[in-house]
């Protein structure tokens, strides 16, 4: 995302003649910290939809985990620690928590700007679906999740971080 690639952790995930990439390896070991041969064309890109289809069922699944702590009394810090501390733990919770107030440096302190934009989780899991749709590969979390992020763009949230689906879900109830 924006965060890694301005610190130059980035996740190179290629796909392509293995000679290519070794060539090409050194290279990208300057943008980014992790830097994965996949395969032949084209697996590089099927490593990051995979990633990105996990990346936004898990922030919805945080999103309405910390959305439901907090309609049933809990402070949403203290259900971010123990979330942190047990088995719900994940990337979304512990790293980019979604909840406005739980931590500094992520889009939800910002008003969810900057970060890895609604459109373009919303585009990678259209990949995604025409990838399991081409593969006929069941994949009902991936395919909510696009309905979720699509009517994220539908409803204004297009030019913020992915993970105002937070913010979308506390709407969504109110109607």
């Amino acid at each position: 995302g924006v965060g890694a690639a301005r610190a130059g952790n980035l996740t190179f995930m290629v796909g392509g003649v293995e000679q290519e990439f070794d060539a090409a390896k050194e290279l990208l070991t300057c943008m980014g910290s992790n830097v994965v041969y996949c395969g032949e064309v084209g697996t590089g890109q099927a490593a990051k939809i995979c990633n990105n289809m996990l990346l936004a069922i898990s922030m919805i699944g945080t999103a309405e985990v910390m959305n439901l702590g907090i309609r049933l009394g809990l402070d949403p810090k203290l259900l971010t620690k123990i979330l942190n501390m047990s088995s719900g733990r994940c990337w979304s919770s512990d790293t980019y928590n979604p909840v406005p107030g739980v931590m500094e440096g992520v889009p939800s302190a910002n008003n969810y700007q900057g970060g890895f934009g609604t459109t373009l989780m919303a585009k990678d899991l259209g990949l995604a679906q025409i990838s399991a749709t081409n593969t006929k590969t069941p994949v009902p979390l991936g395919s909510q999740a696009h309905q979720i992020y699509r009517m994220m763009c539908a409803k204004g949230y297009a030019l913020k971080d992915f993970s105002a689906v937070f913010q979308f879900l506390r709407e969504e109830e109110t109607l």
